[in-house]
């Protein structure tokens, strides 16, 4: 545990960040009967009594504290207030244009690992060998479920000191854009977290009436450039992809430093479960309202 605090406090020294929060800063909404929570301006869920759900304001403020860079579309956080659990998920919205056609597309897992490997090894070559990054194979093969509308994978990847840890991702298509989830967890507790996710959020989480993937008309609505392919591989065509490899895939890139993170997830869980104790009118109500997530997307 040492080892993980002293990475992480290393970390949070050599990030930027853009704003200063501490913990009293961090007002979460708690799970419950009747408690539904946004996810931007598109979607729901339905929070269960054991998660706790941070909104847009406030899943900035955490990214920051943590040493995250903001990249202006982060709308929500969920994570867990059961001792037993490490993980949490970062929700952003992302304006892309419609991903017409998706579930014609073929993925080629094989030629998308290439690329991804091909591209991370040009970039580390202009990184410090102390920020090298290297991606080992999938850890769960890309895959698109037609009536869900989600593209799901993970990859496995190394650090210099080939600590392992993995990238977990899920794509939710909408009308214009998508939802992006990335999983964070220690790379032990990923098959446990990733179902929770599939399962417990997931299937909770719905789409808002008029914003849902089979709502998109061609008449009115934009369409986007890229597909699946270039959706898992950062928004970016595979020329592109080459020359700067995963820093454009994860532009979140220290989400997915999970045995680092793990720790502070940790410390906000129990920062959130004392204040759960304590009777506030926020935790008690489904509203969100002063509270909940500012509605504008960027």
């Amino acid at each position: 545990m040492k080892r993980v605090f002293g990475l992480l406090m290393a970390l949070m020294l050599v990030l930027p960040t853009t704003a200063l929060a501490t913990e009293s800063d961090i007002i979460p909404i708690f799970g419950g009967d009747g408690v539904n929570v946004d996810i931007g301006n598109v979607g729901t869920v339905e929070l269960a009594e054991d998660f706790y759900y941070l909104d847009q304001e406030n899943v900035k403020k955490f990214s920051q504290l943590n040493g995250n860079i903001l990249n202006g579309q982060e709308v929500a956080g969920i994570g867990p207030l059961a001792e037993d659990q490490d993980w949490f998920v970062y929700f952003d919205y992302y304006d892309s244009g419609h991903i017409k056609n998706a579930e014609k597309e073929k993925i080629k897992p094989d030629k998308i690992l290439k690329e991804i490997q091909e591209g991370t090894e040009a970039s580390n070559e202009d990184r410090a060998a102390s920020n090298q990054i290297f991606v080992t194979g999938w850890d769960v093969e890309p895959y698109y479920d037609k009536d869900t509308h989600n593209l799901t994978w993970s990859l496995m990847l190394e650090d210099n000191e080939k600590r392992p840890f993995v990238n977990y991702q899920v794509k939710l298509l909408t009308r214009e854009g998508y939802i992006s989830m990335i999983l964070v967890t220690a790379s032990e507790s990923r098959k446990e977290a990733s179902d929770i996710l599939s399962n417990e959020i997931l299937t909770k989480l719905s789409i808002v009436q008029g914003e849902r993937y089979e709502d998109f008309d061609e008449s009115t609505d934009k369409v986007a450039e890229m597909g699946l392919t270039g959706l898992i591989l950062g928004g970016a065509g595979l020329a592109v992809a080459k020359k700067v490899g995963l820093l454009l895939l994860l532009k979140k890139f220290w989400y997915v430093i999970a045995a680092v993170f793990v720790a502070g997830f940790n410390w906000l869980r129990k920062k959130l479960g004392r204040k759960k104790d304590q009777p506030e009118e926020s935790s008690s109500t489904a509203s969100q309202d002063p509270q909940g997530p500012d509605q504008t997307i960027s």
